[in-house]
């Protein structure tokens, strides 16, 4: 028969064995444009609308942004209970600061827009949840990448995904509207 101490040793490796992998499954934290840190988890209750853009992009990132703005604008005109998400792609480059301005340029509000960054592995683990590609180019920033906006339901699921267009803003409003019953439940 082992003795405790043997029982505890046991233990104690069995834990240090399993910490790497503890490590991994915590729930990645984001940062709003505000300072305060979020889960997407904490975002649950009403549809989410989640895109990524990279702040220093200057191809279809300030397009994706302004029209985002523009969604956000007609949902809060017409009373619309749901939120927008935009988080950045190119966490190793956009800083906390650089998604503020974003939020200051566009005017997000972050009771009903966040414009997040984070650290580059929450971040990371967040893109990953949604299979978000990003390629680094010459200058090493992000700036080869997916461009997909993202509808959430009330529980977090994704129920569609949207390719960014030149009626960005209509096709998230459009799809709001026509997929309501599925987004709300």
């Amino acid at each position: 028969m082992h003795s405790p101490w043997a029982r505890a040793a046991a233990l104690i490796a069995l834990l240090l064995t399993a910490a790497p992998a503890l490590a991994f499954a915590r729930t990645p934290h984001l940062i709003d444009q505000t300072g305060r840190s979020f889960t997407l988890a904490a975002l649950r209750g009403e549809p989410l609308i989640v895109t990524f853009v990279a702040a220093h992009c200057t191809d279809a990132c300030p397009l994706v942004n302004a029209q985002m703005g523009e969604a956000v604008r007609q949902a809060r005109a017409q009373r619309w209970p749901v939120h927008f998400l935009t988080i950045t792609l190119d966490p190793e480059h956009d800083s906390a600061a650089d998604m503020r301005k974003i939020a200051t340029e566009f005017q997000a509000d972050p009771r009903t827009w966040i414009v997040a960054s984070g650290a580059s592995s929450d971040v990371h683990a967040v893109m990953r949840d949604f299979d978000v590609l990003a390629q680094r180019g010459k200058n090493g920033f992000a700036d080869v990448h997916t461009t997909f906006v993202y509808l959430l339901d009330t529980h977090g699921r994704v129920r569609s995904a949207l390719l960014a267009s030149n009626h960005l803003d209509q096709q998230i409003l459009n799809a709001v509207r026509t997929d309501w019953s599925t987004l709300s439940q």
